[in-house]
């Protein structure tokens, strides 16, 4: 485990704080670096509460969605609450409202009113409080940073927090958003963007740009577009940040089925696999661990999944691919890192020591993949930790104020040296 996320669309401050203090105490105790990932609620659309705290919705039945709060405590099978005030705008007849991850799809019909939309239903499904609502095709125009969201933020500024995993974005406006909420205090804080409608897939390119990084985050995703087309998304996105530079999560259902069962499927072991083999930095899991009866287990797993797809990857096809596709001329420091790489499989190097503050030039060294472990020696701890979201780069702390500034630089490569002999 490189990262514990704190998913912020459930539990309270005081609930937060207690198992990231928890994390960081488990961390120290075992001498690791783990880094810890707000994962914002964003602009969600959600249903409002039914009487009697569920609705049943018979196929091909008629029943209204409304924007009225009148409704919002209230709802039935004819007729319930969406908190969206601008869902009969965006919405047209013919187009279709996704509930729960898409288990429940209604098909407008028509306007009723300025508030109210006319749907037939078209699946049964037995409907609950506060359900989460998809539009595909839609043009959502919610602000990237709700007053949850930015309460939220300051107090993950307060904490401490490494990463932040911010939900729903679909521009790179809504990023620039983000790191205003963070303010000049969470200014180092790395802003992970989650792709996850198809909004954000087309203005991909200067999210990227924007952000720190990418999650493709498959779930809203799969529900937003058709889901044979997640797998090709998917690939684009993992290939666009490899390119880039900026690491990449593929995250939701990986392992689903160790929810509850002690063994992956081996469609889910595929599917980890191909993560991999599309070039993506992490993997993530979700339920697995959130709920999941076999946390431990399920981690083994896909560590060793991950493991034995990375041997298969032939890092210098990588290599060339990613340097083909650089425009020239390069930066400076592009240039001096990708020769760096060339010079590990030139001279077959077991490892290749970097000495960065903000983990910048371990970056660019890990873009070009050599096939060895890039060692960063770095004086800030938080760097050791968002290091852990890039592939191949293993962090040691050099402890400035303990050790000296070490003008010449020297100490610090003996440490990664060091280091480096140790992992041998």
């Amino acid at each position: 485990m490189s990262v514990a996320r704190k998913n912020f669309s459930h539990g309270s401050h005081e609930y937060h704080q207690t198992t990231i203090n928890n994390v960081r105490q488990a961390a120290a105790e075992l001498g690791v670096n783990i880094a810890i990932a707000l994962d914002t609620k964003g602009p969600e659309i959600r249903t409002g509460l039914f009487v009697g705290g569920v609705a049943v919705m018979e196929k091909d039945a008629t029943c209204c969605v409304t924007t009225d709060p009148a409704f919002s405590g209230k709802g039935t099978k004819d007729k319930f609450y969406i908190d969206y005030a601008n869902l009969p705008k965006v919405v047209s007849p013919g187009g279709y409202i996704y509930i729960d991850d898409g288990i429940l799809i209604l098909q407008v019909q028509s306007h009723e009113d300025e508030q109210t939309l006319k749907c037939t239903v078209t699946n049964a499904y037995t409907i609950s409080d506060r359900r989460g609502v998809n539009l595909p095709g839609c043009d959502v125009d919610l602000p990237a940073v709700s007053p949850k969201d930015c309460a939220d933020l300051q107090f993950g500024v307060e904490q401490g927090v490494d990463i932040i995993f911010a939900s729903f974005i679909r521009s790179a406006e809504q990023v620039v958003e983000v790191r205003k909420a963070l303010g000049a205090k969470g200014g180092d804080i790395m802003v992970i963007c989650k792709i996850e409608n198809h909004q954000g897939v087309q203005n991909i390119d200067s999210i990227i740009e924007e952000s720190d990084g990418i999650m493709v985050a498959r779930g809203d995703l799969g529900v937003e577009i058709p889901a044979e087309k997640v797998v090709v998304a998917q690939k684009i996105l993992i290939s666009k940040c490899n390119v880039a530079g900026k690491p990449v999560i593929c995250a939701t259902q990986m392992l689903e089925s160790m929810t509850y069962n002690p063994r992956p499927t081996r469609a889910e072991v595929s599917d980890v696999a191909n993560a991999v083999f599309n070039g993506a930095d992490c993997v993530m899991l979700s339920g697995e661990t959130a709920k999941g009866k076999y946390p431990n287990g399920v981690v083994q797993y896909m560590a060793r999944i991950c493991l034995e797809a990375q041997s298969a990857i032939n890092e210098y096809v990588f290599f060339n691919s990613i340097k083909k596709l650089q425009p020239i001329p390069m930066s400076v420091e592009e240039a001096v890192c990708s020769s760096a790489v060339n010079s590990v499989y030139e001279t077959k190097a077991k490892a290749l020591a970097v000495l960065s503050n903000t983990g910048r030039s371990a970056r660019l060294v890990a873009k070009y993949r050599p096939n060895c472990p890039i060692v960063c020696v770095t004086t800030r701890l938080q760097t050791c930790r968002q290091l852990n979201i890039t592939q191949g780069v293993e962090s040691v702390f050099f402890d400035a104020d303990r050790l000296g500034h070490d003008e010449g630089k020297e100490d610090r490569v003996a440490t990664g040296v060091e280091f480096a002999k140790s992992r041998d």
